[in-house]
């Protein structure tokens, strides 16, 4: 568990955090169009590479895209996964985590339930992750938080931030997550749902034959991920001026707006950054899931995809909340 004495050292003064470096010479109004284009040009490439070495099983499962909407849908999830990375200012690892997380979902359903191998899951995962590292990492720099030389007065908690015990505690916290939802699933309603919402199911042993240890040891790079994504950024995030503004609300001499405005949003930096990252985490997880496996899956009902997605964003917001939760020391987050 996380060291609550050592996160409740005192918050340093607001620090303007500058903007992420661009190492890039690429005009600022192109960087996003060739973004898009290396890392779809990167994914195209990289799955046709795969497919030389054996990943014939997925097209056993896979049903033809003839329609215009169906590829189109996918092309134009691709780029808003990338928009939302490239203007909410993350860096390489940043969509790197969310992007493990938000496609591994759709993966796991074909590994489980669809005898595909597992080995052919992380390629896949291994080919979309890079696909977004690579591009990200060429036209952005990392931000401080991911820097071990970056100067104090970006970071809060650095000696937090840094703690080998508490990214291994955290990662923990996550897959347990992960683990208990999926596997609380396993036990409960899930299994007649795939029956009656998935068409062309092959094996329901996954469900029937999971034990709760190695559920979880499976999500362990997913945790990892999850407090990567989750944890650190809003541990070490800085107060802002919206920090100070907050700190000078005063409820005798408010406006009624302002009073509404301090009721829904007057958290600290840690926490609105939390529960932002959480948001789009589910946001993404269910987007992602969802589109494709009513997409590329045959015999998926579109409620189907949606509930097996709907599993998955639900994981995120419990996420988010233990890591409140484990953050939630006076003096530290509101």
């Amino acid at each position: 568990m996380v060291k609550r004495k050592q996160m409740a050292q005192a918050s340093a003064p607001a620090v303007p955090v500058p903007p992420l470096k661009q190492p890039s010479r690429i005009p600022n109004v192109l960087r996003f169009p060739v973004l898009v284009i290396m890392s779809m040009f990167l994914s195209s490439a990289l799955y046709s590479l795969a497919s030389q070495f054996g990943t014939g099983d997925l097209a056993t499962v896979m049903k033809r895209r003839d329609e215009w909407w169906q590829i189109t849908g996918l092309l134009a999830w691709k780029a808003v996964e990338l928009g939302i990375g490239w203007w909410g200012e993350y860096d390489g690892w940043d969509v790197a985590c969310l992007t493990l997380l938000s496609h591994m979902p759709y993966l796991y359903l074909l590994t489980t339930f669809y005898a595909v191998r597992p080995t052919t899951m992380w390629l896949g995962i291994g080919i979309d992750v890079l696909s977004t590292y690579v591009p990200f990492i060429l036209l952005r720099d990392s931000s401080p938080i991911h820097q071990l030389d970056a100067s104090k007065g970006l970071v809060a908690n650095r000696s937090i931030v840094n703690d080998l015990s508490i990214k291994i505690n955290t990662s923990f916290l996550a897959a347990a997550v992960y683990g208990l939802v999926v596997y609380g699933s396993f036990r409960g309603w899930l299994p007649e749902y795939l029956i009656v919402h998935f068409e062309g199911l092959r094996d329901l042993s996954g469900a029937h034959e999971a034990a709760l240890p190695f559920v979880i040891l499976g999500f362990a790079l997913s945790g990892y991920a999850a407090q990567s994504f989750l944890f650190m950024p809003a541990v070490g995030a800085k107060p802002d001026v919206h920090d100070l503004h907050m700190a000078e609300f005063d409820p005798e001499t408010a406006t009624f707006g302002q009073t509404i405005w301090y009721n829904v949003w007057g958290y600290s930096k840690r926490t609105r950054t939390l529960i932002k990252r959480t948001a789009i985490l589910a946001f993404a997880s269910a987007m992602q899931t969802g589109l494709r496996t009513y997409i590329t899956v045959e015999g998926v009902e579109l409620v189907g995809a949606a509930g097996w997605a709907a599993m998955w964003a639900a994981a995120a917001v419990l996420i988010g909340g233990v890591f409140w939760w484990v953050g939630d020391v006076e003096g530290v987050s509101n």
